[in-house]
């Protein structure tokens, strides 16, 4: 099950692109300025890159319980034995 940030992520990456991919065909077809090129170009490069890395920060982010327990135990510095064992 998707937590609401993942699912909020999985919303803004397909509206990017559905949108991105509008604004490239728009862009074709109507011939805009050159000076609006440029903006277009990195509109539409950078919303989907910007919407894939929230993406899987939000994927990251609800990883397995044990996984995240493991990680914190292994960060924890080793202690002797108090009987020297």
């Amino acid at each position: 099950m998707h937590s609401r940030r993942a699912t909020v992520a999985w919303a803004f990456a397909v509206v990017a692109a559905v949108v991105c991919a509008g604004l490239v065909v728009v862009a074709v077809l109507k011939h805009p300025p050159l000076p609006v090129l440029p903006l277009v170009i990195v509109t539409c490069v950078g919303a989907p890159m910007l919407a894939a890395f929230e993406l899987a920060r939000a994927l990251g982010a609800g990883g397995d319980p044990a996984r995240e327990l493991r990680r914190e135990l292994d960060r924890l510095p080793e202690a002797p034995h108090p009987l020297g064992l």
